[in-house]
């Protein structure tokens, strides 16, 4: 059964010299420039008890990190924040700003439910304790804050627990309207829920949190605790159970949801390790660590593609059974499709410098777009009515087709400037993609797809198709006397008012134009044509004149056979 524990509250130390964190005693420090690609879809917590291997795991991948959060700091009360040993290295918070990233301490609390609902619902503490927390970001001078509250869950009356609900979204909003006038980032850590009723970390209101903070870390870990009976510490059907209400409730461009980096060694209460044994806890392992004790204990890895979580066994030295569930690099790269699928902020690892170092090749290969080139082909010219079908090809940078990318036709009429999306479709599995449109007009044509979170935006050279007036005619008698007059009409399509028509007479192996009109409001137009003195054959024709909006149209040719 999953409680809402986390391994960071058991595996934090005890405090050290405690440092009363007051306002302006660190310089502000410059920001770095941002690194253009991959995206930055990482972030995560940087314990104080192991910062060196942490820092050089966040800036030896900066080009991936958002936001880093140095675990620094914990809350006793509305106005004292205590630093653990470390808080505030300059040099900690140079090196990840170097990178580009931004430093967001984290901040912890003591305060349980009973505690926090009384410095919630005072105004003057809520006041304090917000200014507090403003001074800490602008003594250290960087670029925001991560609160972490997590005691405030735990004791207390039901009641207590539902003030801290509400006076915990009034603080964040507060907090988040002060951090942001002075141009600060606000991130939120919080528990993980599968719904509105969900029972666990019910101190936090998703929706009230998510419309205040620029970030909302979600603990995606500890579905399986050291307390609690083995099993996959986040596995991966819970995990999009997590999203998919959190998305609900947060805007996703928001969310970073939690990854585990560590795992949990139970001593089994039954042949298959279902159980734990009675009155033991789990002992929880960094990968590093896990990895070490499997290579010794000679056991091999099995890994569960349902969970996306791996595992083995091993007998200790007094004959006890254990199991180990843990996360390495093929749980990190399960999750992170989750961002692309679910449009997130992006992941955040507790904790780094445990992590199995395989994980960030497929990251870094997962946040970087690849381009994508697609090619066009349109018939040069067409007549007014017909269809004019676009087909082209979608390959990546390396000329290999890509199937099921969106493809968009775009049109725009030859004199202007302005693009309109008239079809759409999917790419086949050869890259192929045909759509078609009726333009009533000379067009240009383009075939665009937008970018995904493979791929870059991508759209192919351009196409003109010019298409010509669509022109009918008819004899009032094709077999007239000499002498008498015959009377040709028709219309021209489409039907703009002073389009000029006109008459055509085929003479001496030649067409010339004997007579010139323009077409009505319905787009008709009318000539009388005389048939002549003897009998013979006279042929005519009906040219539209091109213009910018259409080009040239002739009709068939009318025949009169005079006798």
């Amino acid at each position: 059964m999953h409680r809402p524990r986390r391994f960071r509250r058991r595996g934090v130390v005890a405090l050290g010299a405690a440092v009363l964190i007051t306002s302006g005693s660190v310089a502000v420090l410059p920001p770095a420039a941002a690194a253009d690609t991959p995206r930055r879809i990482v972030s995560g917590w940087l314990p104080y008890w192991t910062m060196p291997n942490a820092l050089a795991a966040a800036t030896g991948n900066g080009d991936l990190w958002a936001t880093a959060s140095p675990f620094w700091y914990q809350a006793t009360g509305a106005t004292t924040v205590l630093g653990h040993p470390g808080a505030g290295d300059p040099a900690v918070i140079d090196a990840l700003r170097a990178q580009g990233i931004k430093v967001l301490p984290t901040v912890t609390e003591t305060l349980n439910a009973s505690a926090m609902a009384a410095l919630l619902g005072s105004p003057s503490q809520r006041a304090a304790h917000v200014q507090t927390l403003v001074d800490l970001v602008n003594g250290l001078g960087v670029d925001g804050i991560d609160l972490d509250y997590e005691s405030m869950n735990f004791g207390g009356t039901s009641a207590e627990k539902a003030a801290v609900r509400t006076g915990f979204v009034t603080l964040v909003g507060e907090l988040a309207t002060a951090l942001h006038g002075q141009g600060s980032t606000l991130s939120v850590t919080i528990g993980a829920r599968t719904s509105a009723s969900d029972p666990n970390w019910a101190v936090f209101d998703y929706p009230g949190i998510g419309a205040a903070a620029d970030y909302v870390r979600i603990m995606a870990y500890d579905y399986h605790y050291s307390g609690g009976p083995p099993g996959p510490i986040a596995p991966l059907p819970w995990v999009k159970q997590v999203v998919g209400y959190a998305v609900t409730a947060i805007p996703a461009g928001r969310i970073q949801i939690g990854v585990p980096l560590y795992g949990y060694d139970w001593r089994c209460g039954n042949d298959a390790c279902t159980s734990k044994a009675a009155g033991t806890t789990a002992t929880s392992l960094t990968y590093q660590q896990v990895e070490a004790l499997r290579v010794a204990e000679g056991a091999s890895r099995i890994w569960s593609s349902t969970d996306a979580a791996a595992r083995f066994g091993y007998t200790d030295d007094l004959g006890n059974k254990h199991v180990v569930w843990y996360n390495d690099y093929q749980s990190t790269q399960a999750k992170m499709s989750l961002i692309g699928s679910y449009k997130l902020a992006g992941l955040v690892f507790w904790a780094v410098g445990f992590e199995d170092t395989r994980q960030w090749a497929p990251l870094r290969g997962y946040a970087t777009q690849r381009a994508r080139t697609i090619s066009i082909s349109a018939t040069s010219a067409v007549t007014y009515g017909s269809t004019v079908t676009v087909t082209g090809t979608v390959r990546d940078a390396a000329g290999i087709p890509v199937s099921g990318h969106k493809v968009i036709l775009q049109r725009r009429w030859q004199g202007g400037s302005t693009w309109t999306d008239v079809a759409s479709g999917s790419s086949s599995s050869t890259g192929a993609v045909s759509l078609s449109y009726r333009p009533s007009s000379s067009s240009v044509f383009r075939l665009t797809s937008p970018a995904t979170w493979t791929f870059e935006a991508a759209t192919s050279p351009e196409r003109n198709t010019a298409v010509r007036w669509k022109v009918t005619a008819s004899a009032s008698d094709t077999t007239p006397r000499p002498g008498s007059t015959v009377t040709i009409s028709g219309k021209v399509g489409p039907n703009r008012a002073g389009t000029t028509v006109e008459r055509q007479k085929y003479s001496n192996g030649a067409w010339v134009t004997v007579a010139r009109t323009t077409v009505n409001s319905t787009g008709g137009y009318t000539f009388k044509a005389w048939a002549g003195s003897r009998a013979g054959t006279m042929r005519y024709r009906m040219k539209a004149l091109g213009t910018d909006y259409n080009a040239t149209g002739y009709s068939p040719t009318v025949t009169l056979t005079v006798g």
